[in-house]
């Protein structure tokens, strides 16, 4: 198996020396669908062709399933590290484990953006190629997925992210303050912001409480939780990643 790949990477290094090159340093094993990864690469606001690849056919979509690939095996690691945790906590540490600001540090510093095909406008503007090489983090995923499984996408998204990149233990003493972050956003927008409390009935002393989120009069998002300050912020947490504010 290992020399049939080696085979097909050989014959495309032909094709494109460099690329290919990068592209293993990168992922550190040989892709069996390396048109998958061009498209990784290839932001919407190019109209570069590349081989194989119309430029309509960008990073997109890839980022769509690497998004949900990402949150999946996330979750699944910190459900085993953190046994004795509830669901607030596993919530708020994956969503800091995925924060746009966190997948673009680890896409800058594994190199992402050496590799992605963007506008030349773009280039000149850090704070957008940091974004976009989190997104294309995030379509390198979804390559890998439709390219090797998930089991094999665990495995590198373990090895190649959060061994080097993620520490659960430090990052779960970091404070993310969603309610914050939202009422900044509705400040500086100038909108009104509300919570509203849309259910509190419960059975005997435990209450459940359904926290709805409120801007202009217009909902948002909604969540439950045991006390109005965890609903408050886990439907905070969901308006932020509705409006994509950034999470850190």
């Amino acid at each position: 198996m290992i020399n049939s790949l080696k085979k097909i990477y050989l014959t495309n290094l032909s094709n494109n020396k460099t690329f290919y090159k990068g592209l293993y340093q990168l992922l550190g094993f040989f892709p069996s669908t390396p048109r998958l990864y061009r498209q990784a690469f290839l932001h919407n606001s190019t109209s570069a062709r590349l081989k194989g690849i119309d430029a309509k056919n960008n990073n997109e979509r890839l980022e769509y399933l690497g998004d949900a690939v990402l949150d999946l095996v996330i979750a699944e690691l910190l459900f085993k590290k953190f046994p004795f945790q509830g669901e607030g906590f596993l919530t708020e540490m994956r969503s800091k484990s995925v924060s746009r600001k966190m997948l673009a540090d680890i896409a800058q510093n594994m190199g992402i953006h050496e590799h992605i095909v963007y506008a030349k406008n773009i280039s000149k503007n850090r704070a957008a190629v940091r974004t976009i090489s989190g997104n294309a983090l995030e379509a390198l995923v979804g390559a890998v997925y439709l390219d090797k499984g998930y089991s094999f996408t665990k495995r590198f998204i373990k090895k190649k992210i959060v061994t080097p990149h993620l520490d659960f233990d430090t990052l779960k003493d970091v404070t993310v303050n969603f309610k914050s972050l939202l009422n900044q956003h509705a400040q500086k927008e100038k909108k009104t912001l509300e919570f509203r409390v849309l259910n509190d009935e419960g059975k005997q002393n435990i209450k459940i409480y359904i926290i709805g989120v409120y801007i202009d009069d217009v909902k948002i998002a909604d969540a439950r939780g045991k006390s109005k300050k965890v609903a408050e912020q886990l439907a905070s947490e969901k308006a932020c990643e509705l409006l994509q504010l950034p999470k850190s």
